[in-house]
């Protein structure tokens, strides 16, 4: 009896044993290295990792809400100390290596592979109190003497071309007469009557330009309007508000806006139609933008007497 009791106990140890050993960390921490942004869908992102024994690289579709309900599936033949990732099957996908030495196994820490449409540009445009009224959607008028700052709310653009009315190719001809001379930054402050916009590129991508369409652009007319000896507490601006993730293709996030908590939603195609509106929505809330044809939208919020917008593709 004492030796089946001995045994029933090392088993049991022996168990226990095994069971701390298979939950025990490696002493070694692979991490990925390599650029996580593609530029174009040709890109080719080559992710990496430190030398181990073997290797085996896993992929899941990303997901905006924490935890991700996507499963990691084994990439096949990725089993090389490097992975060269493609900017339009990997785009939106996360990637980790499960690295093996001395019969250990240990995973890395997660690398998302983004694109160089997130960050789409748009414009702030901020009034100086009391010295304008807004007549539309995109036009304002404006206090004559007046400044009007014009700025490009993704500072991830590098050199400009600013517009005082639509230009007529793109890229912009250098002798177009809608270009503003020697204006290439984030900003342009605006003193004279004109529709304006800009066009850039990305620092970190250089031929990757961005315009701000039509619909992003704003028109300006200064003059001595009745409002501008009376005041007025109109606080509208044309604000903007943040959008994740962009391109997308079912959810649409908004990004914190400071004692805003709802508002009504309107999204609109380049052509100017109306494609879905939602009225007191939670700012909270993601958006469902699955059941929209892919393509380029404008996103106008309008809560608390201020209107907000920016653009977004739906892929």
């Amino acid at each position: 009896m004492k030796n089946h009791y001995t045994i029933k106990l090392l088993t049991m140890i022996a168990f226990f044993m095994s069971a701390f050993a298979a939950t025990a960390q490696c002493d070694f921490n692979p991490t990925i290295t390599g650029n996580r942004l593609a530029c174009s869908e040709d890109d080719i992102i080559t992710l990496s990792t430190q030398s181990y024994d073997s290797y085996q690289w896993y992929r899941r579709e990303w997901h905006w809400e924490a935890p991700n309900p996507n499963p990691w599936i084994a990439v096949d033949g990725a089993t090389s100390q490097s992975y060269a990732t493609n900017g339009a099957s990997d785009f939106l996908y996360e990637f980790k290596v499960a690295a093996t030495l001395a019969g250990c196994t240990e995973d890395s820490p997660i690398q998302l592979i983004d694109g160089y449409a997130y960050g789409l540009p748009f414009m702030i445009s901020t009034f100086e109190p009391d010295t304008f009224e807004q007549i539309n959607f995109d036009e304002f008028n404006v206090c004559a003497g007046a400044r009007v700052v014009l700025e490009n709310g993704f500072t991830i653009y590098g050199h400009h071309t600013w517009f005082k009315c639509l230009p007529s190719e793109l890229p912009p001809l250098p002798d177009d007469g809608c270009i503003i001379a020697g204006v290439n930054g984030l900003t342009y402050t605006a003193t004279t009557d004109g529709y304006y916009g800009f066009y850039a590129c990305t620092t970190y991508c250089p031929d990757q330009c961005e315009f701000l369409g039509e619909f992003g652009f704003v028109k300006l007319n200064f003059g001595d309007f009745s409002f501008c000896s009376l005041g007025t507490d109109n606080p509208q601006n044309g604000l903007n508000i943040g959008v994740y993730p962009n391109p997308t293709t079912q959810f649409l996030n908004i990004g914190r806006i400071s004692t805003i908590d709802k508002g009504d939603f309107t999204i609109v195609d380049m052509n100017g139609k109306v494609i879905k509106q939602l009225n007191n929505f939670t700012l909270e809330s993601p958006i469902d933008v699955s059941d929209i044809a892919a393509g380029t939208y404008l996103l106008v919020l309008k809560a608390n007497d201020k209107t907000f917008r920016n653009k977004f593709i739906k892929k």
